[in-house]
């Protein structure tokens, strides 16, 4: 069998696997040798491997999965082991990339310290010491979802295969694995986002930089016209600069029915909304639970055949009482050709005919098979209309078809999704979990979003969710009451840092409280972000100093707006603190109580690069 490696002998290394199926692994590269490819599957299947050199300084692993047989296969699971020559010594720190939105956020934590969160589907970092990293990550997430994770001083790369069928005579491609010895993190991370990018045809990304309003942190679910408009017109008046106004969820009759308004909150539809937002000259947002429905829609009863069924043939139904309205959440099965149809005819419905230009597309995680699993553990299984297809290909078609019906001109934010299935596909992705008028939320989510800061301007364009203000004073009868979202006491020191951290990061600020009975300082620090464009670029200077836990946030972040740069300094603690900034021009130290921010723009001479590589962690 050819490996394709010029001037390279071919070491033939034969390992068992489980389920009778086999795998041929190969020495591949004089810096990364032998590694070992296991395929556990029904039947044997081969596999063949090459490691190439890139431009940029990575290794690329390309693998691929063969059935030389006469019978399909189907595979169970790929496990691929990469030993090191560096001793992966317990003390080592490693560092997980976030993976999703507020699930699993960045991790940083000592090689010896590994728990079942010790993994990611992004990519895994080792520091060797100062200045010296061992890098391993993932490009693409087309069929499987690679796990990335270290084991037994080895990298470990491992993905369900999920029954994945293989027909006689088919080949298909593990996801495109990079690996990399190098001297900086930030330049190795740097490097891996437009690696990522163009793997996946990202040239260029639309223009981004949304200022407005959106009906959810306030409202949730149970919102009225006259509340979009009251909200509207403080906006108009308080921030003329405002472009876009988002209807979020709880607008439809019932989940997954996205054609029908519910005519006791909006009795005049959503186009007559959108056509009161575009008359003001901003562009009309709404949401839409794309991977789930109620069971009490009606498409569901129209046609059961669209969702996602047990192993045993039974409809997956997650039950979850919301206190006024019990949810029977089901899932689109997007293998279906007629699940397909019925989304993007929604889709079409709400662009075309109702004006829609920007589409926050939610709950993303439930198209792939752990996560509806998770909510549904009375499920052994899941059996899809194609069951020879992964999740992650059944995702990837609800993608391609969201797409599509939006057309080129239309914006599509993800949320709540496993990034990688749906790089090459989203305009922008929230990267952080949602966000509350509780202080605690705040480092949580600056640690969530600048985690995934080589992905912003590369990739997506970042969103780090609303801008929330409010505490019990500022709150009437109309205030969502889950349990998060009402009767706060966050002090303006407190609200003024989300407001610092949404000046530095994210391309889409919308202000998320009620504006009729915010009260006026705090409505200021809504028309404070808003005078701060959208960065090109924001780095998490400290990112070795923290992301030890969830609520580890980092406190030194640099940004960038074309040649402007500004650091933004954050002391998420309660005692106060001196931050020591001579490479940033300041002679002095700046002093923060806890709790405190401060934005500070820099009028020196260095570049962007050159002051990240000053001020960086080792």
């Amino acid at each position: 069998m050819p490996t394709h490696r010029p001037l390279q002998t071919a070491l033939i290394l034969i390992s068992a696997s489980l389920f009778c199926g086999g795998s041929l692994s190969f020495a591949a590269h004089p810096i990364w040798p032998d590694i070992k490819v296991e395929v556990q599957a029904d039947q044997p299947v081969e596999t063949a491997q090459t490691v190439t050199d890139e431009a940029d300084g990575f290794q690329r692993v390309a693998i691929t999965l063969s059935n030389k047989g006469a019978k399909p296969l189907a595979i169970e699971r790929i496990n691929i082991r990469i030993p090191v020559a560096e001793k992966l010594t317990g003390d080592l720190e490693a560092l997980y990339g976030g993976s999703c939105m507020g699930r699993t956020p960045i991790l940083r934590q000592n090689v010896g310290a590994a728990t079942a969160k010790s993994s990611s589907h992004m990519f895994e970092m080792v520091r060797l010491a100062d200045g010296k990293y061992l890098f391993a990550g993932s490009l693409s997430w087309r069929i499987f979802l690679p796990n990335f994770t270290i084991k037994d001083g080895a990298i470990v790369i491992w993905s369900d295969g999920e029954g994945r069928q293989l027909k006689p005579g088919e080949t298909i491609s593990y996801e495109q694995i990079v690996l990399k010895r190098g001297n900086d993190w930030l330049m190795t991370l740097d490097q891996f986002g437009a690696a990522i990018a163009a793997e996946n045809g990202i040239k260029k990304l639309k223009p981004a930089d949304f200022k407005g309003w959106a009906t959810w942190d306030y409202y949730g679910r149970v919102f009225t016209a006259k509340d979009i408009y009251g909200n509207m017109d403080v906006l108009k008046k308080s921030a003329p600069e405002a472009n876009m106004v988002q209807i979020d969820g709880g607008w439809w009759t019932e989940r997954g029915d996205y054609q029908s308004v519910r005519p006791d909150l909006l009795p005049g539809g959503i186009k007559e909304i959108v056509s009161r937002i575009t008359s003001e000259g901003k562009t009309p947002g709404i949401h839409i639970d794309g991977f789930r429905a109620d069971e009490n829609s009606a498409i569901y009863k129209a046609h059961p055949e669209y969702f996602l069924h047990d192993l045993d043939g039974k409809l997956i139904v997650e039950v979850n009482d919301k206190g006024d309205k019990v949810m029977r959440y089901i899932y689109f099965d997007y293998s279906h050709p007629g699940a397909r149809a019925h989304i993007a005819d929604c889709i079409r419905n709400l662009k075309d005919n109702w004006g829609i230009r920007y589409f926050k597309v939610d709950f993303m995680r439930y198209g792939l098979k752990n996560d509806t699993l998770a909510k549904n553990k009375n499920a052994k299984g899941i059996k899809a209309f194609d069951s020879t297809i992964t999740g992650v290909e059944r995702f990837r078609l609800a993608m391609k078809t969201m797409r599509e019906a939006m057309g080129p001109d239309t914006y599509f934010l993800g949320c709540s999704a496993v990034f990688g299935p749906c790089i090459g596909f989203v305009d922008g992705m929230r990267t952080g979990g949602d966000i509350h008028p509780r202080y605690g939320a705040f480092p949580e989510r600056s640690l969530a979003n600048l985690g995934n800061f080589y992905l912003n301007g590369k990739v997506w364009n970042g969103d780090a969710d609303y801008l929330v203000y409010r505490e019990a004073a500022d709150e009437d009868a109309t205030v969502s009451q889950e349990d998060v979202k009402h009767g706060g006491s966050m002090t303006l020191n407190e609200a003024q840092m989300w407001a610092d951290f949404n000046k530095l990061y994210g391309t889409a600020r919308l202000s998320s409280d009620n504006l009729m009975t915010l009260r006026p300082e705090r409505q200021e620090l809504v028309k404070e972000v808003f005078q701060y464009p959208a960065m090109d670029e924001t780095v998490p200077l400290d990112l070795w100093q923290h992301c030890k836990n969830k609520g580890d946030g980092f406190e030194l972040v640099l940004a960038r707006k074309g040649e402007e740069i500004f650091l933004g300094v954050f002391n998420w603690g309660d005692k106060p603190k001196e931050y020591a900034l001579q490479a940033f021009g300041k002679a002095e130290p700046v002093k923060l109580d806890g709790r405190h921010s401060v934005v500070l723009k820099y009028e020196g001479k260095d570049s962007f690069a050159q002051l990240c590589g000053k001020m960086k962690s080792k």
